[in-house]
């Protein structure tokens, strides 16, 4: 009985062998083939000489994002009524800020245009206006929003509050 057993090992080894050596080569070959074949990721597609090109859906993309590169808009928000909205540049106590009808809550830049930035005119905060300032390049459009932030402290109606504040209301940050 031990030799028995000692030979359903080796047999058992020898197959177990063999099953791997299969398995190895068959990715051997799958691998051969596949790079022999190259893939072509979605987004790409041979043309009729076999060259590599974007496929239309990816050219299109590209197309409309260079588009709005060059035709962005910068903005402002202003209160629309006179009374309570978020500051964000307010100090950790206060919270929110009083403005009277007009004036300017947020500057900012969309290269989509309103209804592209700011969906059915919801502004994240109720009683606000849009009103586009400057139409041109984003990096114009950009140039045009850094100004007007670091410039805002120095409006009349900034200096004119108890408190100064070192961006508008609606702005956390200086872009």
């Amino acid at each position: 009985m031990v030799k028995n057993k000692s030979n359903y090992s080796t047999q058992n080894t020898t197959h177990k062998k063999r099953t791997w050596y299969i398995i190895l080569g068959g990715g051997i070959v799958v691998a051969f083939f596949f790079m022999a074949h190259k893939i072509i990721p979605l987004g790409l597609e041979k043309d009729k000489d076999g060259n590599i090109t974007l496929s239309p859906n990816r050219q299109t993309k590209l197309n409309k994002e260079l588009e709005e590169i060059d035709n962005a808009e910068q903005y402002v928000l202003v209160a629309q009524r006179s009374g309570l909205y978020p500051c964000y540049s307010c100090t950790n106590e206060q919270k929110t800020i009083y403005l009277n009808v007009g004036e300017v809550w947020k500057y900012g830049v969309t290269r989509k245009g309103l209804q592209g930035r700011y969906p059915r005119e919801n502004f994240g905060v109720p009683d606000l206006n849009y009103f586009q300032q400057f139409i041109g390049t984003y990096s114009e459009c950009l140039k045009k929003e850094k100004i007007k932030i670091y410039n805002y402290p120095f409006l009349p109606e900034a200096l004119a509050r108890d408190i100064l504040l070192i961006r508008p209301p609606g702005n956390k940050y200086d872009s």
